[in-house]
């Protein structure tokens, strides 16, 4: 014999089984359990209360937001927990709480979005990530940023992906930081910028304005720091300047003050020299040339030997 009692059922199925009087149609009476329903100050009251009791608090002007009242916030159903009344249908976004395990968020397809109007909307462990979602800014090691990326510490970029060692640079330009605030930023335009690479064929370097330009150029070309045998050429170990001027429509850019040098230091033997071309020969190495158009203001270096690398430095402005 069992101690179970039936409503609406003379066979029960556990202690208390609450079968519904009319189970569909459109009948308009009610059906359901009403716990009790009281306010506030009488949940904080009770005393020597079995945890998992059960209440409906319908009003919340009465008692306060403390002792076993402490979630009480809002009316609906709550329940004791040995120390404190706590909300039926708590989450992470309704109350604090503590994870017992590990747990992993599948999310597939679908999206996971955070919206806030708090400058600290979202942030991790205190100040190791935290979202300005007022000013639209990370902050890194700190809960403030100032900038719309701010890092209080250090950062790296892994030499093993493929994209942070390109084997060759276009138009590159040089990072400052300010000694005041540590703001990372480009070099203005007109100062120094750098271009070039481990390739061959030809490649542009850099496109300037046909006019109004005046940009010094360095360069160097050698070969790979490498175990290939052309590192014992001495012809692959060219370096020189020369410099761009375009001053108007009827002047257009072109190379002057050219000075190229072997590895010795003596000059090298060009082949052309025109303002517009600077040609030279580098023995195994083949041919070399450096051109301009007055056209398109481009910038090209040529050569067909695949180990052959160059740098260019240009300093000036357009």
């Amino acid at each position: 014999m069992t101690a179970q009692i039936g409503i609406n059922t003379v066979s029960p199925k556990t202690t208390l089984d609450i079968k519904a009087k009319t189970y569909s149609g459109n009948i308009t009476t009610p059906e359901g359990f009403l716990v009790p329903r009281i306010d506030r100050l009488r949940a904080q009251s009770m005393i020597s209360i079995p945890p998992s009791t059960l209440i409906y608090v319908n009003n919340i002007s009465t008692g306060t937001l403390a002792g076993n009242a402490i979630n009480i916030d809002d009316t609906g159903y709550y329940y004791f927990d040995s120390s404190k009344w706590r909300k039926l249908d708590t989450s992470l976004y309704n109350e604090n709480g503590n994870l017992s395990e590990n747990r992993i968020v599948t999310q597939g397809s679908k999206t996971l979005a955070f919206t806030g109007t708090a400058k600290n909307s979202f942030s991790v462990d205190g100040n190791t990530l935290s979202v300005d979602a007022a000013d639209n800014k990370v902050g890194i090691g700190n809960i403030s940023p100032v900038t719309t990326l701010d890092i209080e510490g250090t950062a790296r970029l892994s030499p093993n992906i493929a994209a942070n060692t390109p084997p060759k640079l276009f138009n590159a330009r040089p990072l400052y930081i300010n000694n005041n605030n540590g703001e990372i930023s480009y070099a203005p335009k007109g100062f120094t910028t750098v271009s070039g690479g481990y390739r061959p064929g030809s490649n542009v370097l850099a496109t300037f304005p046909v006019k109004n330009t005046l940009v010094r150029v360095r360069f160097v070309c050698f070969v790979d720091a490498s175990s290939d045998s052309n590192n014992n050429i001495n012809e692959a170990y060219t370096y020189g300047s020369f410099t761009i001027i375009g001053r108007g429509t009827s002047n257009p850019v072109k190379m002057i003050d050219v000075n190229v040098k072997n590895v010795d230091g003596t000059p090298k033997s060009l082949t052309n020299n025109d303002g517009t071309s600077i040609e030279w020969d580098n023995y195994a190495l083949n041919h070399i040339t450096i051109s301009l158009n007055q056209s398109t203001g481009q910038l090209r270096f040529s050569n067909s030997n695949t180990v052959f690398s160059y740098m260019f430095e240009f300093l000036g402005g357009t």
